[in-house]
């Protein structure tokens, strides 16, 4: 057995020296901050003091081709290493998020500081997480909060990973219904599929909840998709009011007034336009008594997201749809876009199948799609 101790300026210093002095199979069984006195006692500087052993048996059983008595098993790091790793940690995550987008050394060095400080199981939930599409300060937060909770192996990991990923969302009380206003709007990119959604909506409303509904639809740019929701309102045996105005909204709310549920229908147009969000606040009052829908595709890209949110800023946003979940692998940009804007999730839809095709979803439903 092989044992050294070196004092470097950091932890990731130290790793770098360990493997090169004892190789990339040496453990660490100690680490600790030290004080060094510099130009003859007159400068401190704070230092870390590693020590590290290599198991030369273990070597020389390997290189033979047997295999070792047992695996090494990971010492739980103390008070003071957690807080040295979770500062590593924040460095890190400042660092790449300061650094050019087409920066790779620095996500290279993030990876290196971090390997050989996090125990395995951590290192592989947060390439799980990178996998999913969550950024460097959410996993590293994931990272900090496992930490301090000594969680490292994979039972205690996944119980306090869905804690903390829970939380990071916008809480949802249970015993609210999620359609819990006379009027339903859903808005958004074109392509998104608000029609066949707002359809699925009004069906569950009309058939599970005996409510009586209603549709309108500002969406007078394409003939298709009038037709299209006169086709659902028919089988619903639901009415149906076009407008084009302000006046012919506010008409269309006298004509409505005795129904539970009115399900607002707009036009799809690129969000980069400005004169559609415009056209959108001056026919529909966006007032208390208006439940509004964002509705974006689980398929877009995460920069896409971003900026249809910022687009719709003055307008005001209940809560998220995302479609066509059915076609993504991974959740982790609709829980990236969620825990930045602090909206919370409303519905998800997993096909075009009216109703069936549709979810609602709870913070805690979101994680765990997330890490499953």
């Amino acid at each position: 057995m092989k044992m050294k101790k070196i004092t470097a300026n950091s932890m990731q210093e130290a790793t770098i020296q360990i493997r090169q002095q004892l190789g990339k199979d040496a453990v660490i069984l100690n680490s600790k901050t030290v004080v060094k006195r510099k130009l003859f006692g007159l400068k401190k500087q704070q230092m870390v003091e590693v020590i590290a052993v290599l198991d030369q048996d273990f070597e020389e059983r390997a290189g033979k081709g047997l295999q070792p008595a047992a695996a090494p098993i990971p010492v739980l790091p103390k008070k003071e290493q957690i807080q040295h790793l979770t500062q590593e940690l924040s460095a890190a995550t400042q660092a790449v998020k300061a650094a050019p987008s087409h920066s790779q050394p620095l996500e290279y060095a993030r990876n290196e500081r971090h390997a050989g400080i996090l125990p395995d199981s951590l290192m592989k939930i947060d390439q799980k997480l990178k996998d999913q599409g969550l950024d460097d300060e959410i996993r590293d937060e994931c990272l900090k909060g496992l930490l301090t909770k000594g969680a490292v192996k994979e039972e205690q990991i996944e119980k306090e990973l869905e804690k903390l990923l829970t939380g990071m969302l916008p809480a949802h009380t249970s015993d609210e219904p999620m359609i819990r206003s006379k009027y339903i709007v859903l808005f958004g990119s074109t392509g998104a599929g608000k029609t066949t959604t707002i359809a699925k909506l009004a069906a569950k409303t009309a058939i599970q909840q005996q409510k009586k509904i209603a549709f309108i639809t500002t969406d007078t740019y394409r003939i298709a998709a009038i037709e299209q929701l006169k086709t659902y309102a028919e089988l619903l045996n639901a009415p149906l009011e076009v407008c084009y105005s302000r006046e012919d909204f506010v008409k269309a709310q006298q004509t409505f007034k005795d129904y539970d549920h009115i399900f607002i229908d707009t036009a799809g147009r690129n969000f980069k336009e400005e004169a559609y969000i415009k056209e959108l606040t001056d026919i529909i009052p966006f007032d208390e008594s208006i439940q509004s829908f964002l509705v974006m595709s689980a398929t877009s890209k995460y920069q896409d997201m971003k900026a249809m949110v910022k687009r719709f800023e003055h307008v005001p946003i209940d809560q998220f749809i995302f479609t066509k979940v059915d076609e993504t692998d991974t959740m982790g940009t609709i829980f990236q876009i969620i825990a930045e804007s602090q909206i919370g999730l409303g519905f998800l839809t997993n096909g075009q199948n009216v109703p069936e095709d549709i979810l609602e979803s709870s913070p805690l439903d979101l994680t765990r799609m997330v890490l499953q």
